[in-house]
């Protein structure tokens, strides 16, 4: 920005590609930033990684001022590119906003400190908490507008999840259909490798398709999955449930830094009774299935109010005829407060 005109803006598409600096410097020609002054949610990178570092993009181009709201927690970082920045002249201001910058960068500060990925929990359920009929009907429990938010919530997310009992009911694609925005990497859950070789989504060609099975599962069939253009994960696990756990620091490793798991049931169970979720986003229609539906999530197997799931709404929004609602667990620490609502 320079004289109160926005010159460019960027941002990080995903991992590997041109940090959010350089991709704004790179839409203007050259000089056009000198003088300028630079905002940005996180301090900029100073070290070779997958990227050259932003320290000196930002330097050559003759910006005269920075203002960050929140130091990156990355050692290779930690105040180092700012303090690189200010040895080479260039005013540093900051941090600002430090919560809401704490907010859009929750996923990257997670992995930072754990190596998981932040993990949304999604699921449209009917007033009385079901998500299905008893025959397994599902289509449609919830309105346009937020089939539409349910599509949003995949292209901000780097992979999305289900079971495989999902995919041998819907067949489904769990792509971005309904705006414009990318496709996430596909992540099925599947410990007896039942997945089906005819799937539709094996033949849409849109995005990753990566099956967690375990390390059981039969090796033709695993030959078979890969020459139709999926990637086949091997996870421990006993007794047929694969290690939730091992299989988000895979994730982690592969650079997904948000995971959204869209169910079924039994999953978004194993997901929140191992405590490894961030956020549920829940989607409620004003209509009743009855008791002989299937249930949003599975048993939790709780005997007393003490021991139930205790969360924090976040946000309410009406979107068409449904309400959905953002919510976190309970907050247990400080660094954890510092996580706002959503915009």
């Amino acid at each position: 920005m320079r004289g109160g005109k926005i010159l460019s803006r960027g941002f990080h598409r995903a991992f590997g590609e041109p940090h959010a600096e350089v991709d704004a410097l790179s839409k203007l020609p050259l000089r056009a930033a000198e003088g300028a002054t630079l905002y940005v949610n996180l301090e900029p990178c100073c070290h070779h990684g997958k990227t050259p570092p932003c320290t000196e993009a930002i330097t050559r181009a003759g910006v005269q001022r920075v203002v960050y709201g929140l130091a990156d927690p990355n050692p290779q970082v930690n105040k180092q590119g700012l303090d690189q920045l200010t040895k080479a002249g260039v005013k540093v201001h900051g941090p600002v906003l430090e919560s809401d910058c704490r907010e859009i960068n929750r996923g990257y500060l997670k992995h930072r400190q754990t190596g998981l990925p932040w993990v949304t929990l999604k699921w449209a359920q009917s007033l009385d908490g079901r998500i299905a009929t008893f025959t397994g009907d599902s289509r449609w429990i919830s309105g346009p507008e937020s089939l539409k938010l349910a599509h949003v919530l995949r292209a901000e997310h780097d992979a999305v999840l289900a079971g495989i009992n999902t995919v041998l009911t819907d067949d489904p694609q769990l792509t971005v259909r309904h705006i414009r925005g990318h496709h996430p990497t596909r992540v099925i859950l599947d410990s007896a490798l039942r997945f089906p070789t005819k799937a539709a989504m094996l033949t849409d060609g849109k995005a990753r398709i990566l099956i967690a099975t375990s390390q059981s599962a039969p090796e033709d069939k695993i030959r078979a999955l890969k020459i139709l253009g999926a990637e086949v994960l091997t996870v421990p696990g006993e007794r047929g449930q694969l290690d939730l756990n091992a299989l988000l620091k895979e994730l982690g490793q592969r650079g997904i830094l948000y995971l959204l798991v869209e169910g079924g049931s039994k999953v978004i169970a194993s997901f929140i009774q191992q405590g490894l979720f961030d956020e549920i986003v829940c989607i409620i229609a004003p209509s009743l299935i009855g008791a002989d539906g299937i249930a949003s999530t599975g048993a939790f197997a709780v005997a007393r109010m003490d021991n139930v799931v205790k969360l924090q709404t976040v946000q309410r929004k009406a979107f068409g005829r449904d309400i959905v609602v953002w919510l976190r667990p309970q907050l247990r620490t400080t660094n954890d407060q510092r996580l706002c609502s959503p915009a």
